[in-house]
């Protein structure tokens, strides 16, 4: 179910709004608004390599934990390989940029703001099917190896859920069960598996 903006090409999941006001109540404005900044960059990255491709963009979908960037059929595989890779790479660019902030300013924003970049980068870098680096990884291979992609793809991002999995539950555990690592997590989760 979504909320349509057919001007601006965007569908809105009605679930994403929700979603979004419980994350700003549990975390707080300033770091709810430092990963929305965060995950509108890294959604800038993919929207900047589709047009430098020379490719227009459907649609976009919001969604509760993410957004699909929906660009027509029959993009060749090194393109679709680049799109996936941008968003990561913007995100690890954001996070470099929060690094230089961190050294000369030391504030606890700036931290915060590079281990977002960087959760959202190392995270989508996973080579999860539903992820850029699973996305990335299938390009890669299907251009290489058409016959076995798909089979490889499929293990490698079996073994990388487990892997996230506990990683996801390890945090959780660490944050002392704190409920909006538990949420996020949970959310995680449910969106890769």
């Amino acid at each position: 179910m979504f909320i349509l903006f057919p001007r601006l090409r965007m569908r809105v999941s009605v679930f994403a709004m929700p979603i979004l006001i419980v994350m700003m109540w549990l975390e707080g404005v300033l770091p709810f608004f430092i990963m929305l900044f965060s995950a509108t960059m890294h959604e800038i990255g993919h929207i900047t390599a589709v047009y430098m491709l020379g490719y227009r963009i459907r649609r976009i979908d919001i969604l509760p934990m993410g957004a699909v960037i929906v660009v027509p059929e029959g993009i060749p595989d090194i393109h679709e390989f680049k799109i996936a890779l941008c968003g990561p790479l913007a995100s690890l660019f954001c996070a470099f940029v929060c690094a230089v902030w961190f050294i000369k300013a030391g504030s606890v924003i700036s931290l915060f703001a590079l281990l977002v970049n960087c959760v959202f980068g190392i995270i989508n870098l996973l080579p999860v099917h539903k992820l850029d680096g699973g996305k990335a990884l299938y390009c890669y291979l299907s251009h290489k190896q058409k016959n076995s992609a798909e089979r490889i793809c499929s293990a490698v991002s079996v073994c990388s859920k487990m892997i996230f999995v506990t990683f996801c539950s390890v945090s959780v555990v660490l944050s002392e069960f704190n409920l909006g690592v538990v949420l996020l997590s949970a959310a995680l989760i449910l969106q890769i598996i």
